[in-house]
């Protein structure tokens, strides 16, 4: 009893400790992005669309989990960013020149889910037409059965119609209006140009690459929830956890800090696991020694977080992972520091490959000039609503949020010594360009080899509220 109490008031304590540092409402409409913002962007996106085109964007089906289970929701990003909306079976068409439709000159149209208070007891309050006229601002919106109904669109006096198509949706009655406003603009559409998700995808992609001052409070959010879920990890890994533990660690921290979800799924890799760039099985048991490598970032607001860390299980590095630890964390710091407005992936990833590639051979675990496996991704993409997210590979822009990322992975059974085998280290910070160079926003989770093993003599939450994480599957 006493055992228990005390893990009650640590948890109690553990849990005011982060709402402490600043949680806010979930709601998307009174502390989310603005309207206005909303608004801007649609205006932005008809600015660029080709002479009398129409774009039409819908919004993600209802994806099925299992039998009647179904995923949590969460929208379309190009949707959600024009939008704001967040409900299923949804539609936008934003016009370039504006038609006239029943006597009003309109620019853009909105198709939504009619309010049903028996499904809103089950699945939560639908805003309906009234609710998004109210609270997002638009002046013409209507319930999904008149989609190409009323109002009547000229589809013939326009220019190209530009979509995704969505394909098959499967989903069956969950998805079915989406279903038929995907099949009624198919038909519509069969005899126009239709430049499709090319188009579409470049215009989201001069859009949504340079964040606004309003999407970076919560972008930085997003990444300062998920760099305290690292931080806080440190101190919980000690042998004995499992891989899930420790994610559960990180999706803790998530959640007492306002995150409504993860940015993808959590990649928490020990031992010949770190080795695999996106492994996400995270279920082994009993972890005794290697490295463990987490790739987690929180979702807040709809924006994500995407820092990695790889720290040693017994909380000190071995001689061999130190020496790729110390190689990967140069080629991060040259990295980011090339993160300036003109230069561009290429220039970051010459300079991170570089330094790997030398490393390698100095090591001896590669010839001079040698083509080798050990680092086989880019070095970082674009970051916000998507984790990957949309934005141009050319010159950097002030206003970009990027990541930074080299890594070495040496799996079992590679053609060097068996000491470097099973050793596979990731290295990632969000770097915000700005005109007077890179603001590495996670700079704050520590990375330096001194620095982690220093903290990850601290207890842990798991071991403040002694819970074995060693527990079968």
């Amino acid at each position: 009893m006493k055992t228990a109490t005390r893990n009650h008031c640590v948890l109690l304590s553990f849990i005011t400790l982060f709402f402490s540092i600043g949680t806010e409402a979930q709601s998307y409409f009174s502390d989310g992005l603005s309207a206005t913002f909303h608004k801007e962007r649609r205006q932005a996106f008809r600015d660029q669309l080709p002479e009398n085109g129409i774009a039409v964007i819908f919004n993600n089906p209802i994806k099925n989990r299992s039998n009647d289970t179904d995923f949590s929701y969460r929208p379309n990003s190009d949707f959600y960013y024009l939008t704001g909306f967040r409900e299923p079976n949804a539609a936008l068409i934003v016009f370039k020149n504006p038609q006239s439709i029943a006597g009003a000159s309109v620019n853009e149209l909105l198709y939504v889910q009619p309010r049903d208070p028996r499904r809103e007891q089950w699945d939560g309050v639908r805003l309906g037409v009234e609710g998004v006229k109210e609270k997002l601002g638009f002046q013409h919106v209507y319930v999904h059965t008149e989609f190409m109904k009323t109002p009547t669109i000229d589809w013939n006096g326009s220019g190209p119609v530009l979509f995704f198509d969505m394909g098959t949706i499967e989903g069956g009655s969950h998805n079915e209006p989406l279903n038929e406003m995907v099949t009624k603009l198919r038909e519509m559409t069969l005899s126009k140009e239709v430049p499709g998700n090319t188009a579409l995808n470049q215009i989201m992609a001069n859009l949504r690459g340079v964040k606004t001052a309003e999407e970076l409070v919560f972008l930085e959010k997003a990444i300062e929830i998920s760099g305290q879920g690292h931080v806080e990890s440190f101190k919980s890994i000690k042998p004995g956890v499992s891989e899930r533990a420790i994610q559960g660690v990180h999706e803790f921290v998530h959640k007492a800090m306002g995150a409504e979800n993860v940015g993808y799924g959590s990649i928490v890799g020990a031992g010949n696991n770190s080795t695999i760039l996106h492994y996400v099985e995270n279920n082994v048991v009993d972890l005794k020694d290697g490295l463990i490598l987490m790739d987690v970032g929180a979702e807040y607001k709809g924006y994500s977080g995407d820092i990695t860390r790889t720290v040693p299980i017994k909380g000190t590095f071995s001689p061999e992972e130190k020496a790729i630890y110390e190689i990967v964390l140069e080629a991060m710091e040259a990295g980011i520091a090339a993160c300036k407005v003109g230069s561009d992936y290429q220039i970051v990833g010459n300079i991170a490959r570089k330094i790997i590639d030398d490393g390698l051979v100095k090591l001896g675990l590669v010839k001079p000039g040698e083509k080798h496996p050990y680092f086989p991704h880019g070095v970082g993409h674009h970051l916000g609503l998507d984790v990957h997210d949309r934005g141009n590979r050319g010159p950097f822009e002030p206003g970009m949020v990027l990541t930074v990322e080299p890594g070495i992975y040496i799996p079992e059974g590679s053609d060097v010594d068996p000491k470097w085998w099973k050793i596979g280290i990731r290295i990632e910070d969000n770097i915000l360009v700005t005109n007077e160079g890179p603001k590495n926003l996670s700079s704050f989770v520590p990375k330096r080899v001194e620095d982690i093993e220093q903290i990850m003599k601290e207890e842990g939450i798991l071991q403040k509220l002694e819970l074995s994480s060693n527990t079968s599957n």
